[in-house]
């Protein structure tokens, strides 16, 4: 009995059940070097230059020309309407931890910065740049942390503090959790009893992103290894049925 007709089916099966992978949908992005979008609500936060930041950051996803910078104790809010068909969201962006944030620290306490999505807490950890014997609850993953107590030029009120840079984009905790939702509020801010004055302690963010995974078969490509091993398999068919039909 021929082995082609088993062969094809196999081949067949293995197509039938490739991996799918689906791609992004961006529904928002700025790199806040331009006029603030409508969609995001600044508080007392100000477009405001990079300074030494400048560069930081992987290829194609650095700090450069402004930045959205907030005193401690503001909040900025992000708000999507009309999302696409969805179940899985995902946030990126540049974050900038500058001066005399004071982590989990007693004195004068302290500095949470804090993610709220859709009402429920995304992140809420602390950042220290003070003094060295104050805690920051954050431990980033590999990758994430881009500088730390380094002068990036807001000087604050002493020389002692520095300032750190963070893609808190390539934490995977902001990426693909579940969300279905047509619409989106979040809020980003820094709480805590010692919030201080923009002068003395500030955040800013840079190259916000969301984007969204769609249901069904839009936008979905086939993963680069099932693609393999469909081409594997129909080049031993082609060579099955050349054995076939040598004398």
């Amino acid at each position: 009995m021929s082995k082609l007709p088993a062969l094809a089916a196999a081949l067949l099966l293995t197509a039938s059940v490739t991996a799918t992978i689906a791609a992004p949908t961006v529904v928002f992005q700025t790199d806040f070097n331009g006029v603030l979008p409508t969609e995001i609500s600044p508080g007392t936060a100000t477009l405001t230059g990079v300074q030494g930041y400048a560069g930081l950051g992987p290829t194609g996803n650095q700090f450069g020309g402004n930045f959205l910078r907030s005193a401690t104790g503001n909040t900025v809010t992000l708000q999507l309407n009309n999302l696409p068909s969805h179940n899985t969201i995902s946030l990126e962006f540049l974050f900038a931890a500058i001066d005399s944030l004071d982590g989990t620290g007693t004195f004068p306490a302290g500095d949470f910065f804090k993610i709220v999505f859709d009402g429920a807490t995304l992140f809420s950890e602390s950042f220290a740049n003070a003094l060295p014997s104050q805690i920051q609850s954050y431990v980033p993953p590999a990758g994430v942390e881009l500088a730390r107590h380094v002068d990036l030029g807001f000087s604050g009120p002493g020389s002692f503090y520095t300032d750190s840079a963070y893609n808190l984009g390539a934490d995977p905790l902001f990426s693909n959790f579940a969300h279905s939702a047509s619409s989106a509020t979040i809020e980003f801010f820094i709480f805590g009893p010692g919030n201080q004055d923009l002068a003395d302690e500030s955040w800013a963010m840079d190259n916000l992103r969301v984007s969204v995974l769609t249901n069904g078969n839009d936008n979905v490509i086939p993963e680069p290894g099932s693609l393999a091993l469909l081409g594997l398999g129909l080049s031993g068919l082609a060579l099955l049925r050349r054995r076939k039909v040598s004398p």
